[in-house]
């Protein structure tokens, strides 16, 4: 894992930065060391309905807990990119960043029964028109990610700027949260200067995402056996479901605790493709 290999600790004393760096005449110097850790529990269950009468089902739940001293080499979401402090890297376990205790999706494909082959209006015109058609979705359910409070300054005196806050005691989960005031802000408070913070790293989460998509798809047999038009329509997020972003983090920001973003709504798309 990346860390700043001569990050000086924080200062007992009001001396200059200078004259507290292990190697002064270089400054902050950054080392990537093989000293991270991780650990990934699960249980998963799938289930599968083989294609039968047009239906064919796919569904998958996980439960699991990913625990780590540092999720990746670049930063992930709200993850600090350096420790808090390199003289101790176990106190960066916490939760992965990419850690979700819950996940489940389910996918269905149905072929609809109208058109030549099928149960209902199997001839003529409507066969043509109506029929042929397959329905197809993706449901997905999923906690939210972790994240990390930071202080939005140099806390500790020691430049190099991945500070974390320190924990009241209070619990940061609200019983009714809004866009406004995601998490209970009072669960988080500035540490003194000179120290570093004792919160934890991705002490909290994100909210539930849950999203549903729908496409429909046929394919038009044309002049010949070897030529045909796919024809295929697409809804992402079919229900315009919002889905917040992460709430703002940093306890120096004006909009910290707050939600000021969201996935994207419901999009549309209708694709074409000829075959010959």
């Amino acid at each position: 894992m990346p860390g700043p290999a001569s990050c000086p600790p924080a200062p007992r004393t009001t001396a200059r930065l200078a004259q507290r760096w292990p190697f002064p005449e270089f400054g902050l110097i950054q080392g990537v060391v093989n000293a991270g850790f991780s650990n990934y529990h699960s249980l998963a269950f799938k289930v599968t309905r083989r294609y039968a009468n047009g239906l064919t089902v796919l569904s998958g739940y996980t439960f699991s807990k990913s625990i780590d001293n540092g999720s990746g080499v670049r930063t992930l979401g709200s993850d600090p990119l350096f420790p808090q402090n390199a003289y101790c890297l176990s106190c960066e376990r916490g939760r992965s960043v990419f850690d979700q205790k819950h996940r489940f999706v389910t996918s269905v494909v149905y072929a609809l029964p109208f058109g030549k082959g099928r149960p209902y209006l199997n001839r003529g015109l409507a066969s043509h028109v109506i029929g042929g058609w397959d329905l197809n979705s993706i449901f997905t359910l999923a906690r939210g990610f972790p994240l990390t409070v930071v202080p939005g300054s140099d806390r500790s005196q020691t430049s190099t700027g991945y500070d974390r806050t320190n924990a009241t005691g209070i619990s940061p989960k609200l019983d009714n949260p809004t866009p406004n005031e995601w998490f209970n802000i009072a669960a988080f408070s500035q540490q003194p200067l000179n120290t570093y913070g004792n919160a934890g790293r991705n002490s909290f989460r994100s909210m539930t995402f849950n999203q549903l998509d729908l496409g429909l798809h046929k394919s038009f047999r044309l002049w010949n056996e070897h030529s045909s038009f796919d024809l295929r329509g697409e809804a992402f997020n079919v229900l315009n479901k919002v889905n917040y972003m992460a709430p703002n983090s940093n306890r120096s920001s004006g909009s910290y605790g707050s939600i000021t973003s969201a996935f994207p709504p419901r999009q549309l798309q209708v694709a074409g493709k000829l075959s010959f």
